[in-house]
């Protein structure tokens, strides 16, 4: 066995009991994975004493844990005992403040720029709600990571709230075969961070700057030079502008693009849609300045982004209505996902002319699809999926998310059981799940 993946689902971590499953580990492993763990029962996969090696010592890579707490000494006790440990990936989520006596610091920083072998390293925590950061990282420990670790070729990083432009800038230098780069609520990272990438802009594919309230525009700009670039995530960024837009479009090689959140207008739209990416996903969620006019600017325009686009999340943009989707339906050749959730304008009519077959293939593109919280769509609206309608519409769907404002409505016809019925493959989900929802358990979610 080679690789080992143990999830323990809706069990506290600590609850599981290590003194007997640590024995049986095979000794060849090279991954595991291991999820949801304590920090105490995680230290003893590792000796107490450093002349001392686990059976896995020599044979571990990747290393991936989901934790109650990172600590200095757990990553001491990693580095320490795996030297052929070449991805390592770390979460975690205390729930409240962490002790900052019990806690990551510059030290564990240090002591993973030890394992010189790293290529892959995430580190984040907080992902769910969690407010509580690394506040005794800055960045000294940054550096001693950048100084040690220069083989990395992906980063993730996740809550480092005291690290500033300095430490995740050496990163972004020392690294020289850097792939991936992603920062999430990192609330002292401004567009200096990306000034002047020199050498990394030429091998970089994928920058993911998340929830960074300082960045604007000016990183966009910078980020242009990486003409490698095939992903752009720059999501709840609220201050990237239309001028981000407009270098962002020159980016040759580009196919996912995420600006949720941004502050970006019709204009900018414009230029991406006369520009040269071939982005094949495009999430514009709650970008609330754009309108109609945006989406016929985008899709309409020079470039060729209306045959390439196969996701698209407009979701939560309160003038997208019916003339939107018509545009969509019309030009977008390829498109697979489509979010309109809570686009309060949408109507049936604009549905029917999205479920037609308008590109000779026999059946729609289309394959999800998300109206949770359209509010104005009849309560007869599912009879646009009766695979019985004539001509028949969406034959091609495989997830439709309506919402529990929708199911709510008494007396629609046809009834979710009934297209069920007829439409074998189909899922739809009555929960306001995110787009493609597969939990067969949640009473929400029904398929045949």
């Amino acid at each position: 066995m080679q690789n080992l993946s143990l999830k323990f689902p809706l069990l506290a971590p600590g609850s599981v009991d290590f003194d007997s499953l640590v024995p049986v580990i095979p000794s060849t492993i090279k991954v595991l994975l291991l999820m949801p763990v304590a920090n105490w029962q995680a230290k003893k996969l590792f000796p107490i004493s450093p002349s001392l090696k686990t059976p896995f010592s020599d044979s571990l890579e990747s290393l991936s844990l989901v934790l109650d707490i990172i600590t200095d000494e757990l990553v001491t006790f990693i580095t320490r005992s795996l030297s052929n440990l070449l991805e390592l990936c770390l979460e975690d989520n205390p729930g409240s403040e962490a002790d900052l006596d019990n806690d990551l610091t510059n030290i564990g920083l240090q002591a993973l720029g030890l394992c010189q072998n790293l290529t892959h390293l995430s580190l984040t925590r907080g992902k769910q709600g969690c407010s509580s950061t690394f506040r005794r990282v800055n960045d000294f420990g940054l550096l001693m990571l950048a100084e040690g670790c220069k083989q990395l070729q992906t980063i993730r990083l996740g809550g480092f709230s005291k690290v500033r432009d300095a430490g995740y800038a050496a990163l972004l230098h020392s690294c020289k075969d850097l792939r991936k780069f992603e920062v999430s609520t990192a609330s002292c990272l401004s567009d200096l961070t990306c000034l002047d990438l020199d050498e990394a802009a030429t091998k970089i594919t994928e920058v993911r700057l998340l929830s960074c309230g300082l960045l604007t525009s000016e990183t966009a700009i910078s980020l242009s030079s990486c003409t490698n670039l095939e992903v752009l995530d720059l999501s709840g960024c609220r201050s990237i502008a239309d001028s981000g837009l407009s270098s962002i479009s020159q980016l040759s090689k580009l196919t996912l693009l995420d600006l949720a959140g941004a502050d970006i207008t019709d204009a900018g739209l414009s230029a991406l849609g006369n520009g040269s990416c071939p982005i094949s996903s495009l999430c514009l969620r709650s970008c609330r300045r754009i309108t109609n006019n945006g989406i016929a600017s985008l899709l309409c325009g020079s470039g060729t982004i209306n045959k390439t686009l196969v996701a698209f999340d407009i979701g939560n943009v309160p003038r997208i209505s019916g003339r939107a989707v018509t545009l969509i339906a019309k030009n977008c050749e390829r498109i697979s996902s489509l979010c309109l959730r809570n686009c309060v304008l949408i109507t049936d009519p604009c549905l029917e002319t999205l479920g037609l077959d308008r590109h000779g293939s026999g059946k729609s593109t289309l394959r999800m699809i998300d109206l949770s919280y359209c509010t104005r769509l009849s309560r007869n609206f599912l009879r646009l999926f009766d695979p019985l309608v004539d001509p028949p519409l969406f034959r091609g769907l495989r997830w439709l998310g309506v919402g529990k404002n929708v199911l709510e409505r008494r007396g629609g016809s046809p009834t979710v059981a009934e297209i069920l019925e007829r439409k074998p493959g189909l899922t739809i989900c009555g929960s306001n799940c995110e787009m493609g929802c597969r939990n067969q358990c949640h009473p929400d979610v029904r398929t045949l």
